[in-house]
């Protein structure tokens, strides 16, 4: 036997499926908000279900604004769904729910990056995104999209940063991103240049920073601290020296971090080997 709040809450369902069939959006909302005046909204799976739906298509609206509450509301209806252990059909309803908005926030990583320069919203939206893939599929393995996505992140910054070396926030956010591509791949040959690049062109900033009226002790403090720079980068370009040896640009790097390290004997060494690299050319 149901109550008659239950067939209340049956008829206002029912009501909020008609307005999503008439793709009415505004009606869906009013219809579903009025089912959870009812407490016994709230431990209802379908009920929530339909609540997370409903939301989702609100939320469309906010597609790449990471701050939505249409998106809040509807990810936290689907997981009280699921917690309150729906059957099969509501059950993969709210896992599609989830995964969309898990594959909206990678969306939003991405563009946060090349569009907006935003690091600390792009790897937000990469974190939500691994959140709520995790409820999807809980034994998936994240390191190659980890790899994919830092080494974006990385490759991107570092090349803002070596087009305009003033912009010290692109260098450090490049360094970030690498060193995690770094620590999931060593042999990570892109990473490994790209870190060895941005860590020298910080060196020969510090070195352009110096002027005729630049203080002697200031002089030296700045030579120190561009040959550490000079010296963090040669582990990463002799890396992939290493796995490469035929490889022009850690070849010329190398070179010219030697040269920047006053060795000339390593820099002569690997001027030739650049030379033989290039078939005997020095261009």
């Amino acid at each position: 036997m149901l109550s008659s709040n239950a067939f209340a809450q049956l008829d206002k369902l029912e009501r909020v499926q008609e307005c999503l069939k008439a793709k009415d959006a505004v009606c869906a909302k009013q219809s579903i908000d009025s089912v959870f005046l009812a407490k016994e909204a709230y431990t209802d799976a379908q009920a929530q279900y339909m609540r997370a739906f409903v939301y989702y298509e609100l939320a469309k609206k906010d597609k790449y604004n990471i701050q939505s509450a249409f998106r809040d509301t509807s990810i936290n209806a689907a997981k009280i769904s699921l917690k309150l252990k729906p059957d099969a059909g509501i059950r993969d309803g709210d896992l599609v729910i989830i995964k969309k908005h898990s594959e909206l926030y990678y969306n939003m990583c991405i563009k946060y990056l090349y569009d907006s320069l935003n690091y600390e919203r792009s790897s937000a939206s990469y974190k939500n995104y691994k959140q709520l893939y995790l409820m999807v599929d809980s034994s998936f393995n994240f390191q190659a999209k980890d790899i994919e996505y830092y080494s974006a992140v990385g490759s991107h910054f570092s090349d803002l940063f070596n087009a305009n070396n003033t912009k010290t926030e692109f260098g450090e956010n490049g360094k970030i991103a690498l060193m995690k591509v770094l620590e999931l791949d060593p042999k990570n040959v892109s990473a490994n240049i790209n870190l060895g690049i941005i860590y020298y062109n910080q060196g020969v900033n510090l070195i352009n920073s110096m002027d005729i009226d630049t203080p002697l002790d200031k002089l030296e403090a700045i030579q120190d601290n561009s040959v550490k720079l000079f010296k963090q980068s040669l582990p990463f370009m002799t890396k992939v020296y290493q796995l490469d040896p035929k490889n022009v640009k850690a070849l010329e790097s190398l070179r010219q971090i030697y040269q920047a390290l006053n060795d000339d004997a390593k820099k002569e060494e690997f001027n030739k080997k650049l030379l033989d690299a290039r078939g005997g050319s020095d261009k």
